[in-house]
């Protein structure tokens, strides 16, 4: 017996998804990406999913469609045993030949574009990503609850990381002690990202000027990582004394990311850092006050812009030499959601958004500080849903 309130909480999502198509002028829409997939039936098995601009939503099991019906919260699901019966299958269920279909066109593959458009010939395709990246921006309190379950686990291993901190001599040691205890909360293994090309597991773990290394890595930081294939996250670097120690990782509950970041040293670190630490802070709680519903995402950029450089730490604030043109981001089920706080962002906040706010200082050759906390947004700004202190932590 399924549970009733999911069966509400997902067919809403799915007219709240609608609402947008015909506003957009669509037909309907086709998806196809996992996490897209997830979001609107409940499920991750592979097929295609009809959202028309009225009526039922139609999913098309390639494999399996045992687990679809299992896990699954739509009530229509048909398998589907070739890719040339979805026109048929669409117009039997719609009573349509729809003339505009939406694509994911931001992660659809070419080949997979083509092949669409030869079983809908006399149908225009458009791009419908940021119609669903839009409905995913705003979390129901069910989604809230996941995450802050998420940032209570995340609080939890930062509590323990002063003693796996102690046993490690590498990167990857504190790595492998740090997701030994994630997987055993539940954690699946990987922080998914819509970006194209970008592999992400559980975020870095970096020390002193390993850290501040660059890497292709859409983030702040990058590290060495275990090598040339993979040129980001936690690699053969020593955790040495009197150097700053950054632990980015996103903890997980049902697919739903946390994302936060603390800094550990073995031994005190010289001043500077401590200094640029604290602005930092100071800039996530600004900008945390500042962040009300109706205010645009690019202001709240500003905001830190400013406040770091009357504080004179402009040059390697979130990155160096090439830094990143945000200072937080949306959080959900993937690890790079909407909205952006970043240059030049149309986001407007509203409440009930998730929000990853990381402002960070790279000294190129000495190492990173700064801080990471996922907040909720409320009506009187941003509420932190991780309760570790966010100073520097010394282990003695």
């Amino acid at each position: 017996m399924k549970d009733p309130a999911l069966i509400v909480e997902f067919t809403q999502r799915v007219e709240r998804f609608q609402r947008s198509i015909e506003e957009g002028g669509f037909d309907g829409a086709l998806m196809v990406q996992r996490t897209d997939l997830y979001y609107l039936t409940g499920t991750d098995q592979n097929g295609l999913l009809w959202v028309p601009r009225s009526g039922k939503a139609l999913f098309m099991v390639r494999k399996s469609y045992e687990r679809a019906l299992q896990d699954g919260f739509l009530e229509n699901i048909v398998p589907l045993k070739s890719l040339s019966r979805v026109p048929d299958l669409i117009r039997d269920h719609s009573g349509i030949v729809p003339r505009r279909i939406g694509l994911e066109m931001d992660v659809l593959p070419a080949k997979l574009y083509l092949a669409y458009q030869d079983l809908f010939p006399h149908a225009e395709p458009a791009d419908i990503s940021s119609l669903i990246r839009s409905v995913r921006m705003v979390k129901s309190q069910r989604e809230i609850s996941l995450v802050r379950q998420a940032a209570e686990i995340a609080d939890d291993l930062f509590e323990i990381v002063p003693r796996l901190l102690k046993e490690s001599e590498t990167e990857i040691d504190l790595a492998l002690r740090a997701e030994a205890f994630y997987r055993s909360h539940g954690h699946p293994g990987i922080s998914p990202m819509r970006a194209f090309n970008v592999h992400n597991t559980y975020g870095h773990i970096l020390a002193g000027a390993g850290a501040a290394m660059p890497s292709a890595s859409p983030g702040p930081t990058g590290g060495l990582g275990p090598g040339p294939f993979l040129s980001h996250g936690a690699g053969r670097g020593k955790i040495m004394r009197h150097e700053p120690v950054l632990f980015d990782y996103t903890s997980n509950v049902q697919g739903y990311i946390s994302d936060q970041s603390r800094i550990y040293s073995l031994g005190d670190l010289p001043g500077k850092f401590y200094q640029a630490h604290h602005v930092m802070i100071e800039v996530q709680e600004a900008v945390s006050k500042a962040g009300k519903p109706g205010v645009t995402a690019r202001d709240l950029y500003d905001l830190a812009l400013d406040m770091v450089k009357k504080a004179g730490l402009s040059q390697g604030f979130m990155g160096h030499p090439q830094p990143v043109p945000f200072v937080g981001h949306g959080v959900g089920l993937e690890l790079d959601e909407w909205p952006i706080i970043g240059r030049n962002s149309v986001h407007i906040l509203e409440k009930g958004m998730i929000i990853a706010l990381e402002p960070k200082i790279i000294f190129p050759g000495q190492g990173v500080v700064g801080v990471e906390n996922t907040f909720v947004v409320g009506d009187e700004g941003m509420e932190k849903l991780g309760r570790y202190p966010d100073e520097i932590v010394v282990v003695s």
